[in-house]
Order: structure tokens, then C-alpha cells, then sequence
């Protein structure tokens, strides 16, 4: 080849040399590639929507009214519950009772609830409902919780009662608890007022015979005091005192307007008193006593 002349290129049939550097550099195209592939593909997994959570689980509900001794009737019901296993974090809790929202705020953080506004013998059924701002959760199953009735003994005196009266004894009287001439045997009726001089939150305490004073005692499901009855009539103008005794079983109990109150009672009551110039008056009368 004379000096001064161009270098023939290649013929366009000769692929230029594959070299070490050429390959290097595919490779590392390739490898970019991999990797821009792979980065876009994770973040686009650790992005996307986790969707709504699952239900809350492991559910638990307990219902109570009082401790032992039961100082203190407080019903109750505490549900307990585990976050969801899966789906978006829940941000809150909607907790329903019988089918319906109960109007309480529960946050992500909370794991549990007491329900307060409980009666007495009632059935309740709770479920949990999670929020997210994925959107919520299916509700939990149906947890049903009976709330329980205290011991018959802390029931309170209270209420308007039914009564009916036996004479079993009388002298010298010619009327006792409205019944005219209460000779032995002789039967009546007539209507009873108790109040409770505790409310009903609190455990047995005494009662009175509404406008009369004294107090009931309270002695596990027995109900014993003396009250001030009406005085009794001596002639024309005189009066004489005329206390009355009572001596009361209580042979039924049970939820009366959200309180636990004697709803059935036995017993004795009597009277006694004294006119001057006469012999002791009395009677003594068995009673039984309903709602």
C-alpha cells in the first residue's frame, strides 16, 4: 500500500471486532437494565395498596355487677379484642351491640372497652368493625354476653306493694291496718310504699315506710324495724301513739325500672298501743306482698 493513501474500510459484510471493552460495556448496559427493572418493580410492590383490614380477632367479652361482698352494684361489660393480622393498619374501631353502632370513639391504640350503659339481666351481643383509610373491615362473629343479677340479698326495699293481710291476733282494737273488728282469721287488703334510702348503685340499706318514720333494716333477704304509724284514736279528741312492728321476708327479687329490688315479701306486722284508762290495744297481722 503506497504512503499517502487512505486505509480501505471494512466491506460492510465484516462485522466489526467483538473486543473485551464492547462486551464490558453490554454487560453493564444489561446489568443497569436488571437493576432500574428490579428497583422499579420493588417500590412499585412496597406502594401499592395493602387494602382493607381484616377483622380484629380473638374477640372476648365478660359482663359483671358486682364484686364479692357486693358493696356496690355497677353492671357491666368488657370487650377485649387483638388487632387485625392483615390488610391496612386500622386507624379505629367500630364496636356494635346488637346490630347497632354504639356512640363511642376507639382509636387504633385501644385494645379494649367497658360497656356502662347495661341493665341487669340483660343479653347483649358485641362486634368489632376496624377502620382504616383503606376502608373498613368485615365485623367480627357475634359475641354474646349476660349480664348477671346480684345476690337476692342486696335487693332493695322499694316500690308500691300489694298487700294481703291475715289476722292471726287482736285485742281490744276495733280497727288494724284497715280492717274493721280484726278478729282472728279475718282477712283485707291494702297497698304498701317502700323507698330505699340508698340509690340503686349501692348495695342493701335501709328503707322507710313512705310518710312514716323509721327505718327497715336490712339483714340478708330480711327486712325487720319499728315506724311510726298513725296514732291510734282515744275518744273524741285523744291520740296515742301506735308504732308498728314488721318483720318481712324477701321471697322474690328482680330487675324493677334498671334497679334490684324486692319484688315479693312475707311476713308479720303489728301494732300496739295504749289509750288512758283502757288495756293495751294490739294486732298482729301475717302479710304478703307483691309488685
Amino acid at each position: 500500500m503506497n504512503a499517502g493513501q487512505p486505509n480501505p474500510s471494512y466491506p460492510n459484510s465484516i462485522a466489526e471486532p467483538d473486543t473485551p471493552a464492547r462486551r464490558d460495556r453490554r454487560l453493564a448496559t444489561v446489568l443497569l437494565v436488571s437493576a432500574v427493572v428490579v428497583l422499579v418493580a420493588g417500590v412499585l410492590w412496597f406502594t401499592r395498596s395493602p387494602g382493607p383490614p381484616t377483622a380484629p380477632v380473638a374477640l372476648r367479652v365478660a359482663a359483671e355487677t358486682c364484686d364479692e361482698p357486693c358493696d356496690a352494684i355497677k353492671p357491666s361489660v368488657t370487650i377485649e379484642w387483638t388487632p387485625p393480622e392483615r390488610g391496612a393498619t386500622a386507624t379505629g374501631y367500630r364496636l356494635l351491640r346488637d346490630g347497632a353502632p354504639l356512640e363511642v370513639e376507639l382509636d387504633g391504640t385501644q385494645r379494649m372497652f367497658v360497656d356502662e350503659d347495661v341493665t341487669i339481666g340483660e343479653q347483649y351481643a358485641y362486634q368489632l368493625v376496624a377502620l382504616s383509610d383503606e376502608g373498613d373491615s368485615a365485623p367480627t362473629a357475634e359475641h354474646v354476653a349476660t349480664v348477671p343479677t346480684p345476690p337476692d340479698e342486696v335487693a332493695h326495699l322499694d316500690g308500691v306493694y300489694r298487700v294481703r293481710l291475715t289476722v292471726r291476733s287482736a285485742s281490744s282494737i276495733g280497727a288494724a291496718f284497715g280492717i274493721e273488728n280484726p278478729l282472728p282469721g279475718k282477712r283485707g287488703t291494702d297497698r304498701w310504699s317502700f323507698t330505699s334510702n340508698c340509690d340503686d348503685d349501692v348495695g342493701a340499706c335501709t328503707s322507710t315506710w313512705t310518710g312514716l318514720e323509721g327505718d327497715i333494716e336490712s339483714d340478708a333477704s330480711r327486712w325487720t324495724g319499728s315506724v311510726a304509724g298513725l296514732p291510734a284514736r282515744c275518744g273524741r279528741d285523744g291520740r296515742a301513739p301506735a308504732p308498728i312492728d314488721l318483720d318481712l321476708m324477701a321471697i322474690d327479687v328482680g330487675v324493677v325500672d334498671g334497679g334490684w329490688k324486692v319484688t315479693g315479701f312475707r311476713g308479720t306486722a303489728g301494732v300496739s298501743f295504749r289509750c288512758p284508762g283502757f288495756p293495751r290495744a294490739s294486732a298482729t297481722v301475717s302479710v304478703t306482698g307483691s309488685v
